[in-house]
């Protein structure tokens, strides 16, 4: 199955790697995240599975979920993350269990701000049979409000099973509209299309 690509707008008030509303509070208690398994070996909805969830914030270092995992049905699980969890500006949660394909959930919890250095993102690197690839060469490819892609001069980092984490430099936060794309050999490209707000 397919997850290749997600755009992302806040209101004006993740990653799943499908279109969703990215909208995480920074640093509170009592949010929820919902997702959707899908098993690797037919494509099927992935019910009763025992789900394992690892954060990174701000492009650091996983640590295991310690939130709670709630199975609603029909392969839909949430995901309860504790308070601290949340206190980042790039907000990332890996999904995995046995026989699913992993999932990479995003959320910028302030926005990805225009032509400002230091900022992250995250992406998931899996097979075409659905297998998270722990170990990927990753090129990076940037285009800015529509433009012609160059070739990401930004810094990649493996987070660790299929999860990488991706800091752009400066310039290519300059932008309306940003959209990196990661690929890898053997791997589903991942797209990630985000809209910036100004500093």
């Amino acid at each position: 199955m397919f997850h290749g690509s997600t755009s992302f707008r806040r209101p004006s008030s993740l990653l799943n790697t499908g279109p969703a509303d990215m909208t995480l509070q920074l640093n509170t208690a009592g949010q929820n995240v919902t997702f959707a398994l899908i098993n690797n070996t037919n494509d099927a909805p992935l019910t009763g599975a025992t789900v394992s969830i690892f954060v990174s914030k701000d492009g650091g270092a996983q640590v295991a979920g310690a939130g709670t995992v709630t199975e609603l049905g029909h392969g839909a699980y949430n995901y309860a993350p504790t308070q601290a969890e949340t206190n980042g500006a790039c907000v990332s949660f890996l999904v995995t269990a046995t026989n699913a394909v992993p999932e990479n959930l995003m959320f910028l919890t302030g926005n990805l701000h225009k032509n400002l250095a230091g900022q992250h993102v995250t992406f998931g690197l899996y097979t075409t049979a659905g297998a998270a690839d722990a170990a990927a060469t990753v090129s990076v490819f940037l285009s800015k409000d529509g433009s012609a892609q160059s070739v990401g001069g930004g810094a990649v980092t493996n987070l660790g099973r299929g999860q990488y984490d991706y800091a752009p430099t400066q310039a290519e936060t300059n932008g309306i509209n940003v959209s990196f794309l990661f690929t890898a050999s053997g791997d589903v490209p991942q797209n990630l299309s985000i809209f910036t707000v100004s500093p």
